[in-house]
């Protein structure tokens, strides 16, 4: 990892309960770990011994084990000048040995010295072209840390606005901080399917107007100046970019800040209950202002739950559970629900007449059906609670 202290705010003075784990991206420096792992990497191609060390001149990273965390003269006075230091044969210092030193800078800042041992005039090209690829190495650390962090933060920003905590000028600074220009009025839409969530976002990162990030096993989209035109182009691009077709939870289109929030801790309070999901349609787009019942069961408290399930469905078989789910599930359709099943009609209404005998509910019915929605899916979200 690159420890990175801050050059400038990426939150205002009001945002700290947003601010990401780690620092925000700025001057780079290099730890001990990483400068290991630099020289391990040069090393097998090279004769020469290599070490490197920071910019006060102690070795941090060295294949001689010992010399670490010792002082190296001709490094501090390389990180000192700002150039290379050459150290003869017979000119050594304690903790020197002849070999060259080289300051890598970045930024306009020596934040490490690359050093070389050998006879000067021999290792100096070596020396040089030894620099640049660390730099070239460090520059791809520090890209993939870069992302890591903003990713981060993003995650942040989310999860504060699923907890009602954020104003809209503070999501806008937030936002900004993380070089993402976001303005109202919003959408959030969260997307199932965890097993492509490395490739979504990886998507997500080349669209312009949103940001992503993986949250409760889902990837949450916040897009700004949301509109119905635009959140229709995003849902196709979406679609196209998976392996398998997506299914998106999907928040107010042009909500505003108070909308947005409600539309954060649904989604939040849906993710946390996933069992509740799993018995409604499976439409490739479901609004969650259509999910009142399981968002009013998402709320309950545990034993509730396990009471309205246990009232209702403690006599019916796994098989007559199936049957009442995917009948329901089918808008009270026998036919398909049948053909869902694999059995034959006849077969599905005896086993409808079954679970009225046994529960006294004829789930034919609008209000009986309800309340076996009801017991249904406390169900499923028990079972899911009781898993994880």
């Amino acid at each position: 990892m690159l420890v990175k202290p801050s050059e400038r705010p990426i939150y205002d003075g009001q945002m700290t309960d947003v601010i990401p784990n780690g620092s925000a991206p700025g001057t780079t420096q290099i730890t001990r770990e990483l400068a290991q792992r630099l020289v391990e990497q040069v090393a097998p191609s090279l004769v020469h011994n290599v070490n490197i060390m920071d910019a006060n001149g102690v070795i941090i990273g060295s294949l001689d084990a010992a010399r670490i965390g010792t002082l190296h003269d001709g490094a501090r006075d390389a990180a000192v000048r700002g150039e290379a230091v050459h150290i003869a044969p017979g000119d050594e210092h304690p903790g020197t040995r002849p070999g060259v030193n080289i300051p890598l800078i970045v930024d306009g800042q020596v934040v490490a010295v690359v050093g070389v041992t050998g006879i000067p005039a021999e290792v100096l090209p070596v020396a040089q072209v030894l620099v640049l690829t660390v730099q070239m190495l460090l520059s791809q650390e520090r890209q993939r840390d870069n992302a890591s962090w903003r990713e981060s933060a993003i995650r942040d920003i989310l999860s504060t606005l699923a907890r009602g905590n954020l104003t809209e000028s503070r999501l806008i600074s937030g936002l900004r901080g993380v070089d993402a220009t976001l303005q109202p009025p919003w959408n959030l839409t969260g997307i199932l399917g965890a097993n492509q969530s490395v490739a979504l976002l990886r998507h997500l990162r080349e669209l312009a107007g949103v940001v992503a990030a993986d949250i409760n096993g889902a990837v949450w989209v916040l897009s700004g100046s949301s509109t119905t035109l635009g959140h229709e182009l995003l849902r196709q691009r979406l679609q196209r970019s998976g392996e398998r077709p997506l299914r998106l939870l999907t928040g107010r289109v042009g909500a505003t800040m108070p909308q947005l929030a409600s539309d954060a801790e649904r989604l939040g309070a849906l993710l946390a209950r996933p069992g509740l999901l799993e018995l409604v349609r499976a439409d490739s787009e479901i609004r969650l202002d259509a999910l009142g019942l399981e968002l009013a069961i998402a709320g309950l408290p545990t034993a509730m739950m396990e009471d309205l399930a246990e009232s209702v469905l403690a006599p019916l078989s796994a098989a007559l559970k199936e049957t009442a789910r995917v009948f329901l599930q089918g808008e009270l359709s026998i036919t398909g629900a049948a053909r869902e099943l694999g059995v034959h009609r006849n077969t599905l209404v005896q086993r409808l007449d079954r679970i009225e005998l046994l529960t006294g509910l004829n789930i034919r019915q609008f209000h009986p059906a309800v309340r076996m929605r009801v017991a249904l899916a406390a169900d499923a979200t028990r079972y899911v609670h009781d898993a994880q």
